[in-house]
């Protein structure tokens, strides 16, 4: 076989290993499968061009020239250092991520409560002593200010729709833990529609993981918050496959949707840089009873092998 010849089929074996094909001689990648053609093993998103506005994806926003990292916007994320070198005991892998999609100033709090969930001080980040595990968090947040005008960039231009997050890391986190837990803001006025009279202090709890989903709820309510089944907002209820709430091991998580009137209750200053450090006694409340539901998630039986 000719040296040019052979290049071409290994080229070709090469892209049909990656999901491409040969056009004209050139590699291109496969489109993007659905997740109901997956089976419900979601894909990584097809970045899109750069400079797209408004915003569709983090990829459009990382990429758009007049944005830029630590002036516009942040990303913040930890994973757990975690060994096993010992033949005769087990050291589980970190098995819990919380997400805030939507931090900073664009859902306000979601950034504090999401690091008080996963175990840290939002002020200090510093571990909090509770006899429970910390865990893994990934964070995208909204750094702007109010603007002057109806023509400058606003935190809320940055929201992008928690199915269209292409960030490879975030979804590299969420993809190697067995739960995920992702906090979100929203108004009271997104839940009245489908729930009658709803309390303004309240969290939906949502996400594909009912028995995930019944701990918090559990726990929340224990805790003496108001909450409300996801399943009955569908816009808000976190059951898409593509949800990187659902883009665990388990291909299933739990999203909490918080009320602006919950959010503002957790802090004694509700601003980006008076939040960290202001938490109130309803903002340990709340997290304490999410970490406590995490801890049950994590000692299930069926979980011993993640």
């Amino acid at each position: 076989m000719r040296e040019a010849r052979r290049r071409s089929v290994l080229t070709s074996f090469a892209g049909a290993a990656l999901g491409a094909g040969l056009v004209g001689g050139q590699v291109v990648a496969a489109p993007r499968a659905t997740a109901a053609t997956t089976a419900g093993c979601p894909t990584v998103p097809v970045i899109p061009p750069a400079g797209r506005f408004p915003f569709v994806s983090n990829t459009d926003i990382y990429r758009h020239p007049d944005y830029a990292e630590g002036t516009h916007y942040a990303r913040r994320y930890k994973r757990q250092e975690r060994t096993d070198a010992d033949l005769t005991a087990s050291y589980p892998f970190t098995r819990t991520t919380v997400l805030a999609l939507h931090g900073g100033g664009i859902e306000p709090g979601t950034s504090e409560i999401a690091l008080g969930i996963a175990g840290y001080n939002p002020a200090t980040l510093a571990p909090v002593s509770d006899n429970r595990s910390v865990h893994d968090y990934w964070m995208f947040e909204g750094l702007l200010g109010t603007p002057s005008g109806p023509s400058d960039p606003s935190n809320g231009d940055m929201h992008i729709t928690s199915t269209h997050c292409d960030d490879l890391v975030a979804l590299s986190m969420a993809g190697g833990s067995a739960n995920v837990i992702s906090v979100h803001g929203c108004a009271v006025s997104q839940l009245s529609p489908h729930i009658p009279d709803p309390a303004a202090n309240s969290v939906l709890v949502g996400g594909l993981n009912g028995d995930f989903k019944a701990l918090l709820t559990q726990e929340l309510g224990l805790a003496g918050f108001t909450t409300y089944e996801g399943d009955n907002v569908p816009a808000l209820a976190g059951i898409d496959p593509d949800n990187p709430c659902n883009r665990g091991l388990l291909r299933q998580g739990a999203q909490l949707e918080l009320t602006l009137g919950l959010r503002q209750s957790m802090f004694g200053t509700f601003t980006r840089t008076g939040r960290p450090g202001s938490t109130t006694t309803q903002f340990t409340n709340f997290v304490v009873a999410c970490r406590k539901a995490i801890h049950q998630m994590e000692q299930r039986t069926d979980q011993a092998h993640h």
